[in-house]
């Protein structure tokens, strides 16, 4: 909402620039009117971009376990190497997932941080996944969250999820230069020091 108020703001601007400059009594060129059409083209295309952009970066809402395995599978599927901070990924084993983390593994792509590892987990790392028990620290981090792209500070983000209860499960994605995404990358880290 806050990218297409932004937008809307920026147009209300140039129109009352075209409105303050242009005479009235004198008609467009053919030239004027190719630069505001081009303008227009541009302007618009930036905008719906923009306004694209912010929602698929925008706060997700899933009511069911269903709906949040489909986004995981899409935000996997489209990635390249993850970092999953997880307690047990107990969502792996779901039959949308497991065939892309296999994929992943046998790729080197992922590397999971969890509190203590799993059967399923233990065969992703047969299969080259990197898994990382951060429990024998004595430590347990209450944030759940996926650094995608990571090594990427181009188009790497985190996803986080949190739930409240009687809510739905919420996703956020934070680009690279949101503070959150430091915090995250600096947990990783320092999960990665003690191992």
């Amino acid at each position: 909402m806050r990218a297409f108020l932004n937008w809307l703001a920026a147009a209300a601007s140039l129109i009352g620039l075209f409105f303050t400059l242009y005479p009235y009594k004198d008609n467009l060129s053919p030239l004027q009117i190719f630069v505001l059409v081009v303008i227009l083209i541009i302007f618009t295309g930036a905008a719906f971009f923009d306004i694209r952009e912010a929602r698929r970066r925008g706060v997700k809402k899933y009511s069911d376990n269903i709906a949040i395995n489909k986004y995981m599978h899409s935000m996997l599927k489209k990635s390249g190497f993850c970092e999953i901070c997880s307690r047990d990924a107990s969502w792996i084993s779901d039959d949308l997932i497991w065939p892309l983390l296999e994929e992943k593994s046998k790729n080197g792509e992922i590397t999971f941080f969890v509190h203590k590892t799993t059967p399923d987990l233990q065969r992703l790392a047969k299969a080259g996944a990197t898994i990382i028990e951060y429990g024998s620290f004595g430590f347990d981090p209450l944030t759940r969250f996926t650094i995608v792209n990571a090594g990427n500070a181009t188009s790497s983000y985190v996803a986080i999820g949190s739930k409240k209860p009687n809510e739905p499960h919420v996703i956020e994605e934070l680009d690279s230069s949101h503070p959150t995404y430091a915090l995250a990358l600096d947990l990783v880290r320092t999960i990665k020091k003690f191992k």
